[in-house]
């Protein structure tokens, strides 16, 4: 009902709850929903009594927030709720935005949705576009596209841009308004403690001494990956390869390719089976078949390769494994984080490689020199921390009279 006609009983609902001066956060998918958490707990953390909205698109989003809503930060909150956005019909875009009638919509990143936005326009909704960024491949879209899209976005009546060249490109698409530049959102990440405390105990399951982590892998890298862990393996190796692909459904594909090398493998899932207590003894390869916990994965590893990096996937956020200090690898192909990963490399605080065997290779002589791998950790942390607190900013600008949104910027 939501997705075609914008109804949703779960909104008018908490409608009766949320009253009025509801703030609305859209965020596409899971990457964007992450880089709006931050934002979102600094919202309760400034004014518990605050109204907010979270719309999502994906499947993954939508169950990555499922399980987040038990987090100490949200269990008890009965003031912010997550909707699935409806596709940008006009009569289900006009529906959902009288449904709950919201003070302000904040977009995340790059979600210029016209029919969305004419609606907010027409229910005098303000409408900002927050950590606004156009990669390569979506500037050259829209700009091909200009006469339609400049008009659309004349609509936004604030767009602040998480980098210089993000705000020069809204400007070059025919933004007439100003720019404004904060650093990236997902710089605020923040360390969860819980599953740090179960990545530490999966490592302590695990019994081996190095730990490989390829995070976020796309179709096709598993194959190769495991291909060079076999011409590095041997059985009185006290290492273990854990990968994690990206995208779920992807999981069994990627146990099968593992198998079929003939290692021993198992998933994270039937691993720790048993109340959490490992029934198998550990396998030479394992799977990370879970939502939500990169963050454990990385707590239990030593050494991280940036899936999507290698294959011109566009790469991944690596500032997650900044955060634990972790050695972290990647390749040419991190165009979707091309200020991030450049800047990494320019403060010594990643290594970029051009092939899958240079990272076992390479990595394999930085973790022999424990000066040298603390010192990538250590850079990796001071690269993010120097650059965090633009949700601070926002969520003073958020919860700010929405009638004067411009003049408190």
């Amino acid at each position: 009902m939501v997705r075609f006609f914008g109804y949703s009983k779960a909104l008018q609902k908490e409608n009766k709850k949320l009253k009025k001066n509801i703030i609305w956060i859209h965020a596409v998918s899971l990457g964007e929903v992450q880089g709006a958490l931050p934002l979102i707990e600094q919202l309760y953390k400034k004014d518990r009594l605050c109204n907010v909205v979270l719309t999502v698109t994906t499947k993954s989003a939508w169950k990555f927030m499922q399980n987040y809503l038990e987090s100490e930060m949200f269990a008890d909150l009965e003031n912010f709720t997550v909707e699935i956005l409806p596709l940008d019909f006009p009569w289900a875009t006009e529906r959902f935005c009288k449904c709950f009638n919201p003070t302000v919509l904040a977009l995340v990143e790059t979600e210029i949705w016209p029919n969305l936005i004419y609606s907010c326009k027409k229910n005098q909704i303000k409408v900002m576009l927050i950590n606004g960024r156009l990669s390569s491949r979506s500037f050259h879209l829209y700009k091909n596209l200009r006469r339609f899209f400049m008009p659309v976005i004349n609509e936004i009546d604030m767009v602040i841009a998480q980098s210089r060249n993000d705000s020069v490109r809204f400007i070059e698409l025919g933004y007439n308004k100003k720019v404004s530049v904060l650093n990236n959102l997902k710089f605020d990440v923040s360390l969860k403690k819980n599953h740090v405390v179960n990545g530490l105990w999966f490592r302590a399951q695990c019994k081996k001494k190095i730990v490989w982590l390829a995070l976020s892998t796309r179709d096709g890298e598993e194959k190769e990956i495991i291909d060079c862990w076999r011409n590095r393996f041997s059985p009185e190796m006290d290492e273990i390869l854990i990968l994690v692909p990206r995208h779920p459904e992807r999981f069994k594909k990627a146990l099968k390719e593992a198998q079929l090398a003939g290692f021993s493998v198992d998933t994270r899932t039937k691993f720790l089976r048993t109340e959490g207590v490992s029934s198998n003894p550990c396998p030479s390869i394992l799977i990370g078949d879970s939502i939500g916990e990169v963050q454990m994965y990385l707590a239990a590893s030593d050494i991280v390769l940036i899936g999507g990096s290698i294959k011109p996937f566009g790469g991944q956020n690596p500032l997650e494994a900044c955060l634990q200090k972790k050695v972290i690898f990647f390749g040419d192909y991190m165009f979707n984080f091309q200020e991030i990963s450049n800047g990494l490399i320019n403060e010594s605080a990643a290594i970029r490689i051009n092939r899958y065997r240079d990272w076992f290779a390479e990595g394999s002589e930085i973790l022999k020199d424990k000066n040298k791998s603390k010192c990538f950790g250590d850079n990796a942390y001071n690269f993010i921390r120097k650059r965090s607190g633009s949700s601070t900013k926002y969520a003073d600008l958020l919860l700010v009279d929405q009638r004067d949104i411009n003049s408190n910027f």
